[in-house]
């Protein structure tokens, strides 16, 4: 007998119109035998079929679908979720070798994130559900990419209201330390096992163009919060004269190590990042183009005031050192900010400083980190290209 999840009256429509979230309060029962993190049915107030997904006994997201079709969950299924997640990114074959593959609910399988560099895997599981899946997903998942090598790097805090503990280790063949990856022909190296996030940052890959495309030769460069420089090393490229600023030791080094990779000069500042830039405007130094990249200080919307409260006082020293028609590129990787949140941070910054500011593009996440329009929290990254009028 199938188990199964009940909603409440008037709960259904947001599933069928492709939401995969069911919150706790949305659910009115839940049959005997289900267990957290079993693959049940969902069904109507009328207990008719909705979706299968996976069901959360602790999670505050009761249920999350994987299919609104009656069909089996096992190994083919995920073989032709991951044969379409490949599909939709044939169009980066040439630009890189390093890319998302999986990305979580955009792609339909919610709790799951793969990102392929190179002929390495790493995979993050992010649900109890995905976990007890993964004698289904991880198989068709290597004979379809054929890796050298499958590195989990489940080591996020949010498994644990899932109930599961920060987990990350080799699955699958070999890792090596570094993985080298290409990306509109820079190399870059990637720490998959110590690494923020699972190494790299993706989804930057299309900024990184764009600041590329308008940087000049010999202007000076700003990248804060750089961790491995990447932004600067793209700016290096067409010549630019970069100071890259990391607080942690370890990244400056690998910094500096692809940068010679490149064959190019970046400046790395070992600090942080509110304590440089004031060092930076003691130091006199004036720059032409300033790229702001934060780490997602807030985890959830109650935290977001610590989020504009950083984003504000960044801005603002910034702007210090900013010259006359010079560019900035604030960004913002936390869900909970939204468009209109993050450009009343920085106007408020920018008016403090009395320094007139021009929005230039709004812009976000790489393609291949895709966003569903019927899923809002799947656009997460916003950023905001501005220029100094005066």
């Amino acid at each position: 007998m199938r188990k199964w999840v009940k909603l409440k009256p008037g709960k259904s429509k947001k599933v069928r119109k492709f939401y995969p979230l069911v919150y706790r309060d949305e659910v009115a029962d839940v049959s005997p035998s289900v267990e957290d993190g079993d693959l049940t049915v969902l069904l109507d107030e009328k207990g008719k079929f909705l979706a299968w997904g996976t069901y959360s006994e602790k999670s505050h997201v009761a249920f999350r679908v994987l299919t609104l079709n009656d069909e089996p969950i096992d190994s083919d299924f995920f073989a032709s979720r991951f044969r379409s997640a490949l599909a939709q990114r044939r169009h980066l074959q040439g630009v890189t070798n390093a890319l998302r593959l999986v990305h979580a609910e955009a792609d339909f399988l919610p709790g799951l994130i793969v990102d392929c560099y190179a002929e390495i895997l790493v995979v993050q599981v992010r649900t109890k559900g995905m976990e007890r899946l993964k004698n289904f997903w991880l198989e068709p998942l290597i004979e379809l990419m054929q890796p050298k090598g499958v590195y989990e790097r489940s080591d996020m805090e949010g498994r644990k209201e899932e109930g599961l503990t920060p987990f990350k280790g080799l699955l699958y063949g070999s890792v090596p330390e570094r993985v080298e990856i290409f990306e509109h022909r820079l190399s870059f190296l990637v720490d998959v096992k110590e690494g923020l996030k699972t190494g790299f940052y993706l989804d930057q890959r299309d900024n990184r163009k764009l600041v590329q495309s308008l940087v000049q030769p010999s202007e000076q460069f700003l990248d804060l919060f750089a961790y491995t420089g990447s932004f600067s090393i793209y700016a290096a490229a067409k010549g630019a004269e970069c100071t890259a600023v990391e607080q942690h030791q370890h990244l400056v080094e690998l910094g500096i190590e692809q940068a010679g990779l490149n064959g190019v000069k970046v400046d790395f500042r070992c600090g942080n990042v509110f304590e440089e830039l004031p060092k930076l405007a003691t130091e006199g130094k004036q720059f032409d183009f300033i790229i702001i990249d934060p780490p997602a200080i807030a985890k959830s919307e109650k935290q977001l005031s610590s989020l504009k409260k950083a984003i504000h006082r960044v801005v603002k020293d910034s702007l210090r050192i900013l010259r006359p028609g010079g560019r900035i590129l604030v960004c913002s990787c936390v869900y909970h900010m939204d468009w209109s949140d993050l450009i009343e941070t920085v106007r408020f910054a920018a008016s403090d400083m009395e320094v007139p500011l021009r929005l230039l593009a709004q812009t976000t996440q790489a393609s291949d980190h895709p966003i569903r329009l019927h899923i809002p929290e799947s656009q997460y990254l916003r950023c905001l290209l501005l220029q100094r009028d005066f």
